[in-house]
């Protein structure tokens, strides 16, 4: 499961939402978290639509755990969403979808390997190779937001039996307001991997 992402500059994030996409953001009007890798229980901003308007909006990654008050839930199979089985995301994928903005994020391999007699998974990282940031589906509730994610395509299945959900800037919308069912094949979406340096 994914459990970090990079976070890019504000500068960066409206480049590309407002001067690349061309998307009407309103200008965030506190302090944001940026350019710094994010993991679960630290805040990051999420694209969202409230209020008649598209913006940026800080919330914690992970939702807290119904089971465990220590620990939150900071992936959603978006699967779940199909099932009959009641789901506590069920309300979220619903009416509270948000988009997570990243240069890139980080997830453990299959393989390990051994270094100062410990053992570690290999790192790679991800990325849309065809944008200059990263879109990942999100869901929130109250202040907090998960990552979506969906069976793994080419790139990731030899890594990791998951992968987030990635989107491409035609299909934000669609995320955010309309029917996602298409949205969960990844199949045909090319993801950018590169294996991170062994630790010595």
């Amino acid at each position: 499961m994914c459990n970090q992402f990079q976070l890019p500059s504000l500068a960066e994030i409206k480049k590309y939402l407002v001067t690349d996409l061309n998307l009407p953001l309103v200008e965030p009007t506190n302090n944001l978290p940026q350019s710094q890798p994010v993991f679960p229980k630290a805040a990051a901003p999420v694209l969202l639509y409230q209020n008649n308007q598209l913006q940026l909006v800080p919330k914690t990654w992970g939702y807290p755990s119904p089971f465990d008050s220590k620990k939150v839930i900071f992936n959603a199979r978006v699967e779940r969403f199909f099932e009959t089985k009641p789901s506590m995301w069920d309300k979220s994928f619903a009416k509270s979808r948000c988009i997570i903005i990243a240069e890139q994020f980080w997830e453990s391999g299959h393989q390990t390997y051994t270094a100062n007699q410990r053992t570690y998974h290999e790192r790679y990282s991800f990325r849309d190779p065809n944008a200059p940031l990263t879109l990942i589906a999100g869901i929130y509730q109250d202040g907090y937001f998960s990552m979506v994610t969906t069976k793994p395509n080419s790139n990731m299945t030899p890594i990791h039996d998951r992968m987030p959900l990635v989107i491409t800037p035609a299909e934000l919308r669609r995320w955010l307001f309309q029917n996602f069912t298409n949205l969960i094949d990844r199949s045909s979406m090319p993801l950018a991997v590169n294996k991170m340096p062994q630790r010595k």
